[in-house]
């Protein structure tokens, strides 16, 4: 290319210059093609961020760039960037039907000579294919073509276009795309605001690669794993690094994922373990940018109408949750803590006499001898007696024992010392023993982490599980696991700046296959932290959310961001873990919302046992944990369609109504599954709250859960079946939560009285199809 330094006439040039170390990638030549790909040599030209006034400047002329050089208040100092261009690589390649894959990276980068699976996250490579080698026939149904202007690949169902020079992308027909970087968009004296893709490096070798993508008009991005902040993330700026949040109102978030949906009709992930800046449409309103820390862009894109078929693809690429035992739908309780065996027996007793279902009492830390961000699986004898006996008192009761654990070890500890001397423990780049960042311990000394990267490493973790295994232990909770230093030095050569997000999914992993070896059937985890690939491992739980009703406003936003980038079987605590004291009324509705929730658990600081809080508290929720049970049939069918066809349980209306215009919006309603439409009451007080609701198209029918109040569009008429699309309110009381049932769908129930101590009492029940719709409506 030429790279010229014309300027505008009567320009002065300024050769003291500040080098930013940054290249915009502007020109690429088609170097290879093969079946279903095609490589392409890029050049990065040196640019600068013109200073106090928006937009980019390479060295290239002024006309060549596109700037509009008869401005009368062009600037008249304009800078020189004084580095040299540099060769970056691009691969395009077909994956699937749906799907594509681009790579972005400085020529001879680490990722063009790792397979895609490197970082864990992919797990189903749908190619394999070295585009440096042309095979002697193209692959079926990709076609390839090669022009002046731009390389173009295509399939059925995705259409890829490179643009040789300018550099850009577009995916989709070339009248209408799903998705294209940003060139188009500039300011006044066309300087572009928007590169497509732009590589920045520090003076310390750290380097950054960020994409530009333009906003259509009426363009929504959603996902990006759980965050607590409105599902649709236009206007939101958004950092990706997984973080002890320290709640669900501090901006950071447990389960950030690099996964996005458009309603454009495509969901883009990045195949990375780096930090991610995300903007969509904050600082530029037409741009949504993705900053990845990281040389490389590894950008997989697959485009469908369909959100579902979205997923589906994506959980091809990235592996699939199994569908947990029939006892993790029960209802589980929880508190930190419980101090002693009899504690928690009483609590199982306590159940029983008031005839409410459980199936799994938890443990946090107290079962632990050195406890406070530490297990070294030394059992706490003195407080719970002999781990055996305990597991079988409370399987006499029908209940299952879940304990509490992270993948920190206290100095104090004598698993410690031995860790250490095996090299077990995750160590820095200089050669320390690495120490745990990020979240604050009340008594300051440092803990270590279990590098979860080496095989040997990860065994003896494992194998410290095998003796509560061995006792009856049903689950544990992978707590944690988000304070990874970023200097990190794995065992596995995964590079530091990867580790930190990519350590909570390989933590989860290994306590989740310890499980699974163990036991031989389906495992479950319940995991605070995780990455994009962490729904192989469920289940997932939204953290420590604040009681209050804010606290379950963002608990929901959460479940249903996260549903979109890692779907599977996600939950949350019932009545949120700290802050004020629980009401009454919050305490029903968080009930009620988590009764029809993937997986259902009470915990937080204080009791969260339904007696606590009065005897019409107690009454309602022992019907909605009732009412439950009943449908665990139905909780059965979903769970089944997580395993199959990547889905999650909990679902954003947008994902089942995605032609509807206002469902993206929605995110105070879900779906559970394909035919139960829930919405939460955020309420905090023993009242009858008036509910506004948003029906998707076809007709909708209330769900007999017990007593309900009037429901209609004028709020005068009572009537138990209403036409969407559109919005009806409801009175609802502190007893009801309004549930709608999808027309001419078909619910399994099961009978459930006071005689159902778990699931286990459940199983063998006949069934009852309950249709609505038609005839034989409810």
């Amino acid at each position: 290319m030429d790279v010229s330094t014309d300027r505008h006439p009567g320009q002065p040039v300024d050769r003291v210059l500040r080098t930013s170390g940054d290249w915009i990638l502007r020109s690429a030549t088609v170097a290879a093609t093969a079946s279903n790909a095609v490589e392409l040599d890029v050049v990065g030209l040196p640019a600068i961020e013109l200073p106090g006034t928006p937009g980019w400047l390479t060295g290239e002329s002024l006309v060549d760039q596109g700037i509009e050089v008869d401005m009368p208040n062009l600037p008249a100092d304009l800078p020189l960037p004084e580095l040299e261009p540099r060769p970056f690589r691009c691969t395009v390649e077909v994956v699937a039907p749906r799907t594509v894959r681009v790579t972005v990276a400085p020529a001879g980068a680490r990722v063009f000579d790792e397979p895609p699976t490197w970082l864990g996250i992919v797990t189903e490579p749908a190619t394999g294919t070295d585009v440096s080698v042309d095979p002697t026939g193209p692959e079926a149904g990709v076609t390839i073509e090669v022009g002046d202007d731009a390389a173009r690949l295509a399939t059925g169902d995705v259409r890829v276009e490179v643009g040789l020079h300018p550099f850009r992308l577009t995916v989709g027909d070339a009248d209408e795309p799903v998705l294209r970087t940003s060139e188009r968009l500039r300011q006044v004296a066309g300087f572009p605001m928007a590169p497509p893709i732009r590589f920045t490096e520090d003076g310390g070798g750290r380097a950054r690669i960020v994409l530009e993508l333009e906003l259509e008009a009426h363009e929504e991005v959603l996902g990006f794993g759980e965050q607590f902040s409105r599902l649709v993330k236009n206007g939101q700026q958004l950092t990706l690094s997984t973080e002890d949040a320290l709640g669900t109102g501090t901006g950071l978030a447990y389960k950030p994922a690099p996964v996005w949906h458009s309603t454009a009709g495509y969901l883009g992930f990045v195949n990375t373990g780096a930090g991610v800046e995300v903007d969509v449409g904050h600082e530029r309103p037409s741009v949504m940018s993705l900053d990845v820390d990281d040389e490389a862009l590894d950008l997989y894109i697959t485009v469908s109408p369909s959100p579902t078929q979205r997923l589906a693809d994506y959980t091809e690429l990235t592996g699939r949750g199994r569908r947990p035992p029939l006892w993790a739908f029960g209802y589980w309780m929880g508190r930190c803590r419980y101090h002693r065996a009899d504690e928690v027996l009483d609590v199982a007793d306590e159940m029983r006499s008031r005839r409410i279902p459980l199936d799994v009492l938890h443990l946090d830390p107290d079962w632990l001898v050195v406890d406070r961000l530490n297990t070294d699986f030394i059992w706490n004898t003195e407080r719970f007696g002999d781990a055996a006996d305990f597991v079988d008192a409370l399987r006499e009761r029908g209940v299952r024992l879940s304990v509490w654990e992270v993948p920190y070890l206290d100095p104090e500890s004598p698993r410690h010392a031995e860790a250490a001397e095996a090299g077990h423990l995750l160590q820095t780049t200089s050669g320390e023993i690495a120490q745990l960042r990020g979240t604050p311990t009340p008594d300051g000394r440092d803990r270590s982490l279990v590098d979860v990267t080496d095989p040997a490493a990860r065994r003896w973790w494992q194998h410290l599980h095998t003796e509560l295994l061995d006792a009856g232990v049903a689950v544990f909770k992978t707590d944690f696991g988000e304070g990874c230093p970023i200097d990190a030095a794995p065992r596995d050569g995964t590079p530091s700046h990867h580790l930190h997000n990519l350590y909570p999914l390989k933590y989860n992993a290994a306590v989740y296959e310890a499980i699974a070896e163990h036991s031989g059937h389906a495992p479950l985890v319940w995991g605070r932290s995780g990455w994009a690939g962490s729904h192989r491992y469920p289940g997932q739980w939204g953290g420590d959310a604040e009681s209050t009703v804010a606290g379950l406003q963002a608990t929901l936003r959460g479940g249903l961001s996260h549903a979109l980038s890692t779907p599977g079987f996600w939950s949350h605590d019932i009545g949120g873990f700290f802050g004020p004291d629980l009401t009454p009324g919050l305490y029903v509705r968080w009930t009620q919302f988590g009764a029809l929730s993937p997986l259902m658990r009470a915990h937080g600081l204080r009791p969260r046992e339904p007696w606590e809080f009065g005897d019409e508290a107690l009454d309602i929720c022992r019907r909605w944990i009732r009412l439950r049970y009943s449908l665990l049939p139905y909780l059965w069918q979903v769970a089944g369609e997580v395993e199959r066809c990547g889905l999650p349980m909990l679902r954003p209306l947008a994902l089942e109504f995605p032609d509807d215009p206002f469902a993206a919006g929605i995110d105070d309603q879900f779906m559970l599954g394909r035919n139960l439409l829930v919405a939460p009451i955020l309420d905090d007080r023993m009242r009858t709250v008036r509910r506004r609701i948003h029906l998707p198209p076809g007709r909708w029918h209330r769900l007999d859960t017990g007593p309900t109040d009037a429901l209609s569009g004028s709020g005068d008429n009572s009537s138990e079946v209403a036409d969407g699309p559109g919005v009806v309110w409801v009175d609802v009381p502190i007893d009801d939560m309004p549930v709608f049932v999808r027309d001419d769908a078909t619910i399994p129930r099961v009978d459930v009285d006071e005689s159902v101590r778990c699931v286990d009492d459940v199983v063998g029940r006949p069934w009852t199809l309950h249709h609505y719709g038609g005839d034989a409506d409810g």
